[in-house]
């Protein structure tokens, strides 16, 4: 405890009334300095605000779109099976299925059978004879030795004779061993045969498909199939890589589920492109188009009064009661509700929203 000193001849008394007097001066001087502390009860908070992010109105088209999975074929119209129409022998196979080929390229070769060999010789031997004998009566008609129904007899077998033998050259049996070529650019689709199979007339010995038109066989859920028209565009893009893409249409939808693929078939006709055959691939068909506001997804909030947003008037939150349509690429389009106003004038606040109510304050440059 500190002391008090006092000087000598100093009466004892008076240091209770000091030590009183300077409490009474602390007292005073901490009271007046926590009254000018505290703060005016009169003075307003101030209104509180959000931080938020903008974004201006704008008008864009989306489009809507249903999507699918499939396999590039060729055009059925493109298809060709190649035949022979004699019987023979398949000698040689000079390509495989898959295998790109060129016009006038050989494709296999092949050899008459026996029976179209001896149909053939035949066949030269009675022109032969029938040439004789026309020549022979016609001589004898000249020596009036033979009637003229006989020179037209003559004449008669003459022309079966001939028609026979060109019947035989059309088939090929007067070629004994042919080389069965391209007859344009292509993919080998299919080869039935193999090396050395004795075949029938007009048996197939490859499929061809003509470089050209493709098609490609989609699968859909049965409720995004009825949604879809013949002619609507479609975007198809390589499942292995998406860079490799072209554009086609919808050429037929079928009416029925696929028991394999429990889906609905849509086929997509597609111009010549640089998708291989068989490629798998991924397909947008373009069902809806529309143009109107659109305004981020994260724009747009919902609550028991339905779907709403906020628009900044003179650095106030406004709320607007909206409908809402398409969505695409994170954007949404947008529409006045009945009794509410977009203004395009007015920025929509993206961010920050959730914490916003009508007409408060809010900071945040627009964007």
């Amino acid at each position: 405890m500190m002391k008090l000193l006092h000087r000598p001849g100093q009466r004892p008394g008076l240091r209770p009334a000091l030590t009183g007097l300077w409490l009474a001066a602390a007292f005073a001087a901490f009271a007046a300095s926590t009254a000018s502390a505290a703060p005016d009860a009169g003075a307003a908070d101030p209104a509180p605000s959000v931080q938020i992010e903008t974004v201006p109105l704008a008008q864009q088209a989306l489009v809507e779109r249903v999507s699918g999975y499939g396999v590039i074929a060729p055009d059925a119209a493109s298809l060709e099976t190649l035949s022979l129409p004699r019987a023979g022998q398949v000698l040689r196979l000079r390509v495989r299925a898959g295998e790109r080929v060129q016009r006038g390229q050989t494709l296999l070769e092949f050899g008459n059978s026996a029976d179209a060999d001896l149909a053939w010789r035949q066949a030269e031997q009675a022109l032969a004879y029938a040439g004789d004998e026309a020549k022979r009566v016609a001589a004898l008609v000249a020596q009036q030795l033979a009637t003229r129904s006989q020179l037209a007899a003559a004449q008669k077998a003459l022309a079966d004779a001939e028609a026979a033998v060109r019947a035989q050259q059309r088939i090929g049996a007067d070629r004994p061993r042919q080389a069965l070529q391209a007859p344009y650019d292509g993919v080998v689709m299919a080869v039935p045969v193999a090396q050395g199979d004795r075949l029938a007339p007009g048996a197939p010995l490859l499929q061809l498909a003509r470089n050209g038109p493709q098609r490609v066989l989609l699968g859909l859920e049965p409720g995004d199939a009825r949604t879809v028209r013949p002619g609507m565009a479609v975007q198809l893009r390589s499942v292995i890589d998406s860079s490799e893409g072209v554009r086609g249409r919808v050429s037929r939808v079928f009416g029925m589920i696929n028991p394999q693929t429990q889906l609905v078939d849509v086929q997509v006709d597609v111009p010549a492109s640089g998708l291989l055959a068989g490629s798998r691939v991924s397909a947008q068909i373009e069902i809806g188009r529309s143009s109107g506001w659109v305004v981020p997804r994260s724009a747009v909030l919902r609550d028991a009064q339905g779907a709403y947003l906020f628009q900044v008037v003179q650095g106030k939150a406004r709320r607007v009661a909206v409908t809402t349509g398409l969505e695409q690429g994170g954007l949404e389009a947008v529409k006045a509700a009945a009794g509410a106003r977009l203004d395009p004038a007015q920025p929509v606040v993206s961010l920050g929203n959730y914490e916003l109510q009508d007409g408060m304050a809010v900071r945040g440059a627009p964007k």
